[in-house]
């Protein structure tokens, strides 16, 4: 990938290598291999460096999650939990949900089905799971 999320303070950041490349060195980048993606360019507000896809909302959680050809991203904020395609930036699926009360945990519930559980509190001594 040629781009990385950061998520400081409730807030998500997002990077290509070519710009902390240039941070970290004060040079410019020549190197065929770091082409900019243009999907995630137009995605990336250029002063602030945040996702201007998700800029709403506080971000309790992130997760990279395996998919059938790469990872995808998991965001989980105070109402909803959205997947998101890694590689093109597209909601795969959104989950109404607020109250998390810790991270999301993965693992093989099904056979060969990678599940994603999500714990809620929804009253005094009750959760949703």
């Amino acid at each position: 990938p040629h781009s990385g999320f950061f998520s400081p303070e409730n807030s998500l950041y997002a990077y290509s290598l070519k710009d902390l490349y240039s941070a970290a060195t004060g040079m410019e980048i020549k190197l065929p291999s770091f082409e900019q993606d243009p999907q995630w360019e137009k995605n990336i507000d250029r002063t602030m460096h945040r996702l201007s896809l998700l800029s709403s909302g506080d971000f309790r959680y992130l997760a990279k999650i395996p998919g059938r050809s790469r990872e995808n991203i998991l965001v989980v904020n105070s109402e909803m939990a959205t997947l998101i395609n890694a590689q093109n930036l597209q909601t795969l699926w959104t989950l109404n949900v607020s109250h998390v009360v810790r991270e999301p945990l993965l693992g093989y519930y099904k056979p060969d089905v990678l599940g994603i559980i999500l714990e809620s509190e929804i009253g005094p001594n009750r959760k949703k799971v």
